[in-house]
């Protein structure tokens, strides 16, 4: 199943479908990466555009290496065909990581507008 593309500065990026507070679901395109071994991130404003309730917190090491607190949520995600819950961690762009992908097999065509395919393990 196609669910994204690569961009023409070559980042792998997908569509999700995310279930807000108000049970109505809103398509959020994110880059795929595979250094986030968390679910989900997303900026501030659409986690609160979402409706969705803080959880905890946890400490996100970044690329830099740099440690940082950050906000958790809890949301109901639909990719791939699939439907489960993830975690939420805020960020400053949306980010789909490893752990939304765990039970499928991922193929990226590494070429500017290529196709990126998601498809479930049986």
């Amino acid at each position: 199943m196609t669910i994204g593309h690569v961009t023409a500065d070559g980042h792998p990026q997908i569509q999700i479908i995310v279930e807000g507070s108000d049970d109505e679901t809103h398509a959020v395109e994110a880059l795929l990466d595979t250094g986030f071994n968390g679910g989900l991130a997303l900026p501030a404003e659409r986690i609160a555009a979402l409706g969705l309730k803080r959880r905890g917190q946890v400490t996100a090491v970044l690329a830099s290496g740099e440690e940082r607190n950050v906000p958790t949520y809890r949301a109901t995600v639909q990719v791939g065909g699939t439907r489960h819950s993830a975690v939420v961690a805020e960020a400053g762009e949306p980010l789909v990581g490893m752990a939304l992908l765990r039970g499928f097999e991922l193929r990226i065509q590494c070429i500017d507008g290529w196709q990126v395919d998601l498809e479930h393990l049986s």
